[in-house]
């Protein structure tokens, strides 16, 4: 749990020093990235498929993410941030929408566009 800790408290210091203009977003990045924690094991250690809990909330994520365009590109930008600050497994991330069975499938990606999500 102590490494789970460490990496959101090393994510939300990353958010609060990037920022980011999501005024027209109800998401906040640390929100988001605290919803995807139980995705730590796949995405950064050996796991090689996403557990349950990781796929819950990727849905839980995907649904807020179907719902606004506003916080689509909020967890987008957000995102982007995180896979540019941490060494997250990106081919493993890319796999999660299919993994997971989510329809929108914001990337997790340090180039994505995150205007034409």
């Amino acid at each position: 749990m102590g490494g789970c800790f460490k990496w959101f408290a090393a994510v939300a210091l990353v958010v609060l020093v990037v920022g980011g203009d999501w005024a027209a977003a109800e998401i906040q990045c640390n929100d988001a990235v605290a919803r995807v924690l139980p995705c730590e094991a796949f995405l950064l250690s050996g796991d090689s498929t996403p557990s349950a809990a990781c796929c819950s909330a990727v849905q839980s994520l995907d649904q807020t993410a179907t719902a606004s365009a506003g916080d689509r590109r909020a967890i987008c930008e957000c995102f982007k941030d995180v896979a540019k600050s941490f060494p997250i497994n990106l081919a493993k991330a890319q796999l999660l929408p299919e993994l997971c069975h989510v329809t929108v499938g914001v990337k997790i990606d340090p180039d994505v566009d995150c205007t034409r999500i």
